[in-house]
C-alpha cells in the first residue's frame, strides 16, 4: 500500500512540476510528505557515494554497508517518489500542455482551489503566530509576486522576439565559454532548489534568468543531433556537443542545488521552525498570484504564452472555472481529513 501512495503521490509532484506556476514542494506539502522529503534528501552525501563505489568491489561486507546505506538516506521513498515523477511527465506532458492551451481558466481554477485550502495544512503546524511570523509571511508573499511580475516581463521580451521561441535548434558554430557554462550551473542549482520550495515555480525562475530559452534550445538541439545519428550514423557536430555540455552543466547544477539546499532546509525547519513555516505559508499564498486563472495570452508557434492578469467576463468560462475552482477546494479538504483520520488511527487517543 505504501509503495503505491509514494509512488502516486511522486506523480503528483511530477505533474505540478509540469504546470507553469505550480511548484513540486507545494504538492509535496499538500500531501504531507515534504519534511520527509526534505530529510531524505539532506541525508544523501559523500558517505552515499563513498558506500556506492565500495559496492563495486562486489564484496559481501560492502553490499550489506550499501543496504545500511540505502535506508539510512531512505532510498525506496526517494525512489517511488523519482518514479512517479518521471512517469507523470512522460505520460501526461502532452495532456497538460492541451490543458493549459484549450482549458487555461478552467485548469488554473481547480490549481488555484487546491492551493488555497492547502495553506491550512502547513498553518496546523505551527505552534503560535506573532508579529516575526507575519513579517516573514508577508516578505515570502512580496518575494513569490515580484518574482511572478518579473517573469512576465522577461516571458513578454521572449515573446517580442521570434528567436527566443523557436523550436528548433539554434545554429552555433563553437563549443559555449566557461562562463556560460558556469551560468548555467549556477541556474541550474537555483533552479532546483526552488522546485524544492512550495510556491516557486522552477521554470518561472529559468525564465526570469534567461536561460529558459536557451535551455530549450539545448534539448532540442541534443535530440536532433541523436536523431541524425541514428539515422545517418552522422557525429554530432560542435553545436550538438555545446548542447550536451550546456544540458551537463545545468544537471551538475541540480544536483549540487538538491544537496546543499536541502541541508540549509532541513537546518532551518529544525532551528526556526515557525518562522520557516510561516515563510513556506507565504510562498503558498504569493503563488496564488502566478496561478490567477484569468489572463491575456498570445499565441507562439501553436501555443498560449499568457501576457497580464485581467479581470473575469461573466460567461460559461467563468462558472466552469468556479466549478473547478470549487472541486480543487474539496479534493484539498477531503486529502486533509483522510490525513487527520490516518494521523487519529495511527496514535489513538488513551
Amino acid at each position: 500500500m505504501n509503495i503505491l501512495r509514494h509512488t502516486v503521490n511522486g506523480f503528483l509532484i511530477g505533474v505540478a512540476n509540469i504546470i507553469p506556476g505550480m511548484s513540486g514542494g507545494t504538492l509535496a506539502l499538500v500531501l504531507g510528505i515534504y519534511e520527509r522529503l526534505i530529510a531524505a534528501l539532506r541525508n544523501i552525501g559523500l558517505p552515499t557515494v563513498k558506500t556506492g563505489l565500495r559496492a563495486l568491489t562486489f564484496k559481501k561486507r560492502a553490499f550489506k554497508g550499501a543496504l545500511a546505506e540505502l535506508r539510512r538516506v531512505d532510498a525506496g521513498f526517494l525512489a517511488l517518489l523519482g518514479l512517479g515523477a518521471i512517469a507523470a511527465v512522460l505520460l501526461t506532458s502532452k495532456l497538460i500542455v492541451y490543458l493549459l492551451n484549450h482549458h487555461h481558466d478552467a485548469t488554473y481554477g481547480f490549481f488555484c482551489g487546491l492551493i488555497l485550502t492547502s495553506i491550512l495544512i502547513p498553518a496546523r503546524m505551527l505552534d503560535r503566530f506573532g508579529g516575526k511570523e507575519l513579517l516573514v509571511l508577508l516578505i515570502a508573499v512580496a518575494l513569490i509576486i515580484g518574482i511572478s511580475i518579473g517573469t512576465g516581463s522577461q516571458e513578454n521580451v521572449g515573446i517580442d522576439n521570434p528567436a527566443n521561441v523557436a523550436r528548433g535548434p539554434v545554429a552555433r558554430d563553437a563549443l559555449p565559454s566557461l562562463k556560460s557554462l558556469c551560468a548555467m550551473l549556477t541556474c541550474g542549482a537555483l533552479a532546483i532548489s526552488a522546485m524544492i520550495l512550495p510556491g516557486i515555480s522552477g521554470s518561472f525562475l529559468m525564465l526570469a534568468f534567461g536561460v529558459y530559452f536557451p535551455l530549450l534550445n539545448a534539448i532540442n538541439g541534443v535530440t536532433a543531433g541523436a536523431s541524425a545519428l541514428v539515422a545517418t550514423r552522422q557525429m554530432p557536430n560542435a553545436a550538438v556537443w555545446g548542447d550536451v555540455l550546456t544540458l551537463a552543466a545545468f544537471a551538475l547544477g541540480c544536483l549540487f542545488g538538491v544537496v546543499a539546499f536541502t541541508r540549509l532546509l532541513n537546518y532551518l525547519l529544525h532551528r526556526y521552525r515557525n518562522l520557516t513555516i510561516a515563510f513556506l505559508i507565504g510562498l503558498m499564498v504569493g503563488s496564488l498570484y502566478g496561478l490567477w486563472p484569468f489572463r491575456e495570452f498570445t499565441i507562439v508557434d501553436g501555443e498560449r504564452v499568457d501576457t497580464a492578469h485581467i479581470l473575469p467576463q461573466f460567461d460559461a468560462s467563468l462558472l466552469i472555472t468556479l466549478v473547478l475552482f470549487s472541486v480543487g477546494c474539496g479534493f484539498s479538504v477531503l486529502a486533509q481529513s483522510e490525513r487527520i483520520r490516518s494521523l487519529v488511527h495511527q496514535h489513538p487517543s488513551t
